[in-house]
């Protein structure tokens, strides 16, 4: 059924401000003890000072191995993680333009970049408008920057017009679209839930989301138009709500998009571009109340990360903040990425015909909300039940 809307279900209460991306946990888990950098932001966050370094220590405990991380374990972990990095390059994610610009029609071509992306990967696929508030203000990411180096003949260097290369530098993405895509994440995997084999699983899908974003920049600025990828290793956009404005889904109360069909257990990745393109509408699904009605994510979250109150106002919109260092910490407790939240959710489940029925009587009853978690309790339990971890 079309749910398509006017506008998105989130609620601008206020001047809408961009994020700077050297505030997001994993920005600051990568800053180098000691370097200017690093100096330079905690003396302007002293308070972090303690938490950064835990989160650190995790994260790179889980790659190197040792007592508390099996080898095998930790080369699980860097199979699927480490080769992107070089789908990150400044003139991978966005390089020269081809010197012929062809001719389009934004209908035709529309339907043509959604074929290609879900032909390379994507699960879904939809084109929206980019909002200059949803691109970040400053680079925070710094995993071959600033001293990085053209390495032929894979790579011919940083393009000329590339605003966002050293940490710290400011992002400018002028680009009128945005192609939001959406990549499934296997169930099965993700609800061992604190293993090796989630973290696999994520960073299986991490990965495939960036080469198809690469590659369908790639493919655009091959026709003439400007095009730059955002993926897991190189973003220049929120990915979260750029999807919400292309109609992939709604921002749900743990912080995800939520799709109607693969509900929170997904990866987004996007092109933006000025490729003529037509932009889809935004959807209402009836997540706002059905979150608010719900709040299992919330009440099953182990580190309190997800909220169970009301939503509060954040660069002016009214949302569901969660604490990223809770979240992080706890996945630092276990060594491996938590996924809880992923699984638990009632749009979450395998998409069975009863379960698509389910989802339709979502979509249309409101009142039936309260039921559906219910039902979802009784089905799928009220609380997270590990998968068992495969034999492999």
């Amino acid at each position: 059924m079309n749910r398509s809307t006017d506008k998105p279900t989130y609620e601008i209460v206020g001047d809408l401000t961009r994020f700077d991306e050297r505030d997001t946990v994993f920005s600051r888990e990568r800053l180098v003890p000691g370097s200017p950098e690093e100096r330079a932001y905690h003396a302007a966050h002293p308070e972090l000072v303690e938490i950064d370094r835990r989160i650190a220590a995790f994260v790179e405990g889980i790659g190197e191995g040792g007592d508390d991380v099996p080898t095998q374990d930790a080369a699980l972990y860097n199979a699927t993680f480490d080769p992107v990095a070089g789908l990150a390059l400044p003139d991978v994610v966005d390089g020269e333009v081809g010197p012929n610009r062809a001719d389009v029609d934004p209908a035709a071509m529309t339907m043509r970049i959604k074929t290609m992306a879900r032909r390379l990967g994507a699960y879904d696929v939809r084109v929206g408008p980019l909002n200059p508030a949803w691109v970040y203000s400053h680079r925070g990411t710094p995993p071959f920057f600033p001293d990085y180096r053209p390495n032929p003949p894979h790579f011919g260097g940083r393009p000329e017009d590339y605003r966002d290369r050293a940490y710290g530098d400011p992002i400018e993405v002028q680009h009128r679209f945005a192609i939001a895509m959406a990549f499934a994440q296997n169930a099965d995997l993700v609800r061992t839930g604190g293993t090796p084999f989630s973290d696999f699983e994520l960073g299986r899908v991490y990965a495939l989301s960036a080469l198809v974003a690469t590659q369908l920049a790639s493919y655009v600025r091959a026709m003439g138009w400007s095009a730059r990828a955002h993926h897991l290793r190189n973003y220049g956009v929120m990915v979260v709500p750029v999807a919400v404005d292309a109609g992939l889904g709604e921002l749900g109360r743990c912080g995800y998009l939520i799709h109607p069909r693969l509900g929170a257990n997904l990866r987004l990745a996007c092109v933006t571009t000025d490729l003529p393109l037509v932009v889809d509408p935004p959807v209402d699904l009836g997540v706002q109340h059905f979150c608010e009605t719900c709040s299992k994510c919330a009440t099953t979250c182990p580190s309190g990360a997800i909220p169970t109150g009301e939503k509060v106002m954040v660069r002016g919109v009214r949302k569901w903040q969660i604490d990223p260092e809770k979240c992080l910490l706890y996945w630092a407790h276990l060594g491996s990425a938590c996924t809880i939240c992923h699984t638990i959710c009632p749009w979450s489940k395998p998409p069975t015909l009863p379960h698509r029925l389910i989802a339709e009587v979502a979509f249309n009853v409101t009142a039936a909300h309260r039921f559906l978690v219910w039902a979802d309790d009784l089905v799928y339990g009220k609380h997270f039940r590990p998968a068992p971890q495969p034999g492999w």
